[in-house]
């Protein structure tokens, strides 16, 4: 068979790797017999016969028509530049069988290694499936093989797939239609809602009302397979939504009317609130028509997925929609914006410029029905006019004077300076503490002491109690569960404000955002940042400005901090802390370092690569004299201190792997010492360390052996030294394993050796592993060092169910005290232009998911804490560092507290040792008064002063619009003046991300 040679451009562009729900294609070239006819670059051949179809098609227009004369002679879909489907975990596709009669057919997988001689099947992945009669049905390959009747070959690669073939497993002859290949990464399912009201909308100016839905327009034009209806159980504005049930794939909704939006400005949008409180994922698709139209009209999607509230919107220009974090990083500085886009890429057809002054329709359809489900639903709410966010224009003037939401009001937003001016004095007579705990914070009716780990702590330990369950001690000797904020510095509030060091590399996006530029708490050269279209510029802390204004002075903000902490119930001040707060003498704190970066670092090796950046050499000499300078420093900022002291973390979230990419990611850092050059000990000492280790303890009989695994051809151990890229081979697992203990085990004794030395008997805390960058072998080396394990946990609970089984049982396993260094859970209805890591529908629910969280911590024997993730949001444009625009703080960019965070926090924390405390809840009368477990009056009590105004009314809403003649979508909305693009010579249509 011979090889189709593509351009490196083309290939390249096949061989991105695909994220999750990823159409691969549906079919829609004219010509698939040669990858040279079409725009996909597709072939399908193979003994089958294969033809493109008109019929059957379950996603657009055509599907793929076999014939099979026999079993095992198949029909074979290829891309020679194969495709990377590494991040992936099943590929779909649709099967329609037109037979009287069930058919059983085989997939198999096949990828780039087998070239050339195509023998070996260890490159493939082969699975059974049976279509009943008469039936349309999805089938779903597992691309990390594992079902029941699944041959998965263990060299097969997921990331170079170049050919899927469908064959018979009988010898009847048969025909079977194809389409909608796709490909999709883990979903976790969240549970449906349980009909809160209000759900968030975005936080962006609405410029026309088009639909509130308090009742069904009567304009509307479902197409007989949608029931409409109101609903109140999902609403972003007003009193009801509509709910629409969609029983048939590709049924819609037509608004039908007349609008005139031309004067509304240059760049706008359609947007919607689109709830979908299922278990199953839907993709919608949106079309704008005007009166110009006759149906030829581009088609723009997007997919919702299960339990999924958000804003969507659909561009009235057309304009490319920025789709990936690093997108919009790049380009706004932003990492995420508070509405998705109905996207070109997750579409098809050729946009034709809109008449604003007549629209005359506003349309939204979805795709097939969830496999198994006869109807889905989704609920609509607040169609409106706004400005359009795949555009600059739409951040012009986005914050205040303060750095506040400049296009919206909402509440905690502050009304103005002379107000933010006002709010110091009354919090800090309303705060208190509770009466529950000892000086430090712990449970005076607790002592553990077993199994513990430091036999004369200097200040703080950890032992089990008589129930077996690990819990830190503190220096009286009581049981200690830490809580605990992250941040709380001035050093993440600042945000670029366009103006760069180098005047040609200046961003007038970014400085357009803003109103007004304080004149204090201004870095006019902060950088190089990790990323954003500045690198190096002006950056400015509107917070820093406003703890002024509302404190008069940053020493009083210091100590109102640490009041909130004690009327909070936190006992611990988190990671990243102000080292000036650790002498505060009230609560106890957590101190850092960085092992390879800050003042008198010397240079160490790096190895491989990262999100945060690569690995430093641990058996660098330089790395062990950067562990000791780096403990001095933290020696030098606790000193007098040091009875407060809780432990130490060193580093963070480190790129040690990735779990669940065995053949990819999972040993790339470890691969990645081979690709440096041993031939001189000091050029790489890890990798003439991996040298000695694979020598002396893993092939003492020689060379032959390690070529035997390996599949290498090394003359001898001399030959290894040189810089190599060495592809992962199954039979290097144990050594892979072996060597990254070795690696990680080095690393962390080598900084547990510098900490002890300058702090002992203070608890080491280690890295604080993300999800994303650990793996079991790390973990357990580790183990081996560290006094308390740390992990970031971005979920909603620590349950197997929600994080991760296979870690808590090595946990449980190893059993280890643990605590988390990070969670946190974010909101629009702050006025942010993004939630978090983990969202959360609004105030409320970021409150009850925190004590969620807390709880399933609380309950677990090996966890002995955890620390939200951060004290401070994130700036509205986005953290000079990174973009970071996150609502996660307890308290916004007016230093005003969150009052549902707080009161929802001093709850739990006053009851985390056991006490019932619910006469703490802000929902029982008279709560903000002083009590026997609290001495504040500060329950309920709001410190964001008067309501700020609305910035500007939107413009009056048209008349109802006049009832068009009947009609409605079909086909998915399409008509015959669409469908005749499909005619047009050269015309590529994009239908979702194809690769």
């Amino acid at each position: 068979m011979k090889i189709k040679f593509l351009s490196a451009a083309i290939a390249a562009s096949l061989a991105l790797p695909l994220s999750a729900a990823t159409l691969v294609t549906s079919f829609e070239e004219a010509d698939y017999s040669s990858s040279e006819n079409n725009a996909e670059f597709l072939e399908v051949s193979g003994d089958a016969t294969s033809e493109v179809s008109t019929e059957q098609a379950t996603d657009g227009n055509q599907s793929i028509k076999a014939s099979f004369d026999a079993a095992f002679k198949p029909m074979v879909v290829w891309n020679w530049a194969s495709w990377n489907w590494g991040a992936e975990d099943v590929m779909s596709v649709d099967v329609v069988n037109p037979n009287d009669t069930d058919v059983t057919f085989a997939i198999k997988l096949i990828d780039s290694d087998i070239l050339p001689d195509w023998v070996d099947e260890s490159q493939t992945s082969l699975d059974y499936f049976t279509v009943s009669a008469n039936t349309t049905q999805t089938f779903s390959f597992n691309l990390n093989g594992g079902n029941e009747f699944q041959t998965h070959g263990e060299n097969f690669s997921k990331d170079k797939v170049i050919g899927v073939q469908f064959m018979l497993s009988e010898n009847d002859p048969q025909v079977l239609y194809f389409d909608n290949i796709m490909v999709d990464g883990e979903t976790v399912t969240p549970p449906p809602s349980d009909g809160a009201v209000n759900t968030q909308t975005a936080p962006v100016a609405t410029l026309a009302q088009i639909e509130d839905f308090e009742t069904i327009p009567d304009y509307l034009r479902p197409d007989g397979g949608v029931n409409v209806s109101t609903t109140t159980e999902i609403v972003t504005k007003g009193a009801a939504a509509m709910a629409a049930e969609f029983t048939a794939g590709w049924n819609g909704l037509v608004f039908a009317g007349t609008w005139n939006w031309a004067e509304l400005g240059e760049h706008t949008a359609v947007a919607v609130d689109v709830s979908n409180n299922s278990d199953s994922n839907i993709w919608l698709y949106s079309r704008i028509e005007d009166v110009n139209s006759q149906g030829e009209t581009a088609t723009r999607g997007v997919l919702v997925k299960a339990g999924e509230s958000k804003t969507i919107y659909t561009s009235l220009n057309d304009n490319p929609s920025l789709l990936t974090q690093d997108e919009r990083v790049s380009a706004l500085g932003l990492r995420d914006i508070p509405a998705d886009p109905m996207s070109a890429q997750n579409g098809w057809g050729d946009f034709v410029a809109l008449d604003k002054s007549q629209i005359t329709a506003i349309r939204y359809f979805i795709g097939e029905l969830a496999s198994g489900e006869t109807s889905q639903t989704l609920v609509f709410d607040n169609m409106r006019v706004i400005k359009d966010l795949n555009h600059e224009s739409a951040y012009a003037e986005m914050t205040d004077a303060m750095g506040q939401n400049n296009l919206v009001t909402y509440a905690g937003k502050v009304a103005s300076k002379e107000e933010l001016a006002k709010l110091s004095d009354p919090e800090m007579a309303a705060l208190g503490e509770l009466t529950n705990r000892n000086m430090y914070g712990g449970n005076p009716d607790s002592s553990p002491a077993t199994d513990c780990v430091l036999a004369t702590p200097a200040s703080f330990n950890a032992c089990k109690d008589a129930d077996g369950n690990w819990q830190l001690v503190d220096p009286a000797g009581n049981a200690f569960f830490s809580t605990g904020v992250d941040n709380i510095r001035l050093q993440d509030t600042y945000t670029m404000t366009g103006v760069s060091s180098d005047a040609e590399s200046e961003s007038a996006l970014r400085q357009s955002m803003f109103t007004e530029i304080p004149s204090d708490y201004v870095n006019e050269n902060y950088g190089p940042v990790h990323s954003g279209p500045v690198s190096q510029g002006q950056a400015v802390s509107f917070y820093a400005n406003n703890l002024i204004t509302r404190h008069a002075s940053e020493d009083v903000w210091r100590d109102i901090t640490v009041k909130r902490m004690k009327d909070w119930g936190f006992n611990t001040l988190g990671n990243w802390t102000d080292p000036a707060l650790y002498a505060n003498g009230d609560v106890p704190y957590v101190a850092n370092g960085w092992s390879t970066s800050g003042a008198d670092r010397l240079p160490v090796k790096q190895i491989g690569s990262g999100y945060w950046g690569p690995l430093p050499d641990p058996w660098d000499a330089n790395f062990a004299t950067n562990a000791a300078t780096m403990a001095a420093e933290i020696k030098a900022q606790v000193e007098g201190n040091e009875e407060y002291l809780v432990g130490i973390f060193v580093d963070n979230e480190m790129s040690w792997g990735n779990v669940t990419d065995v053949e990819g990611s999972r040993y790339a850092q470890t691969l990645a010492v081979f690709n440096t050059d041993g031939t001189d000990a000091t050029t790489s000492p890890a990798k003439n360390s991996f040298i000695w280790f694979l020598e002396n303890q893993r092939y003492t009989g020689g060379i032959a052996d390690l070529n035997a695994a390996w599949g290498t051809d090394y003359a001898s151990w001399d030959a290894t030294s040189p810089a190599q890229e060495l592809a992962y081979v199954a039979g290097m697992e144990a050594d892979m394993q072996f060597l990254a203990w070795q690696f990680a085990f080095q690393y962390f004794n080598t900084v547990n050796t510098a900490l002890k030395a300058e702090l002992p008997n203070h608890l080491y805390l280690g890295s604080r592993f993300a999800d994303w960058g650990r793996t079991p072998d790390v973990v357990s080396a580790a183990a081996a060092v560290v006094d308390v394990m740390s992990y970031n946990i971005y979920k909603d609970s620590i349950a197997a169910a929600d994080w991760d089984a296979d870690a808590l049982s090595q946990i449980e396993a190893i059993d280890k005290p643990v605590i988390i260094g990070e969670f946190h859970f974010g909101a629009l209805d702050s006025g942010s232009f993004a939630e978090g890591v983990v969202n959360a529908t609004s105030q409320q629910d970021r409150a009850d998911k925190m004590v969620s969280f807390y709880e399933s911590v609380n309950a677990h024997k090996n966890f002995v804490g955890a620390h939200w993730f951060q004290y401070i949001d994130s700036p509205l444009t986005g953290r000079a560092w990174d973009g970071e625009n996150y609502n996660v703080g307890f308290v916004s960019n007016t230093d005003t507290p969150y009052t549902l965070m707080t009161d929802a926090a001093r709850e739990f924390n006053c009851g985390m040792y056991g006490t019932d405390c619910s006469s703490l809840s802000n929902a029982t009368e008279a709560a903000s008064r002083a009590g026997e477990l609290y001495t504040g009056t500060n329950i309920g009590v709001s410190h964001s002063g008067p309501e700020a105004p609305d910035p500007g009314e939107p413009v009056d809403p048209p008349i109802d619009p006049p009832t068009p003649p009947t009609g409605g979508v079909t086909g998915g909305g399409g008509s015959a003046g669409w469908l005749s693009l499909l005619g047009l010579a050269g015309v590529f249509l994009l239908r979702r991300r194809k690769v």
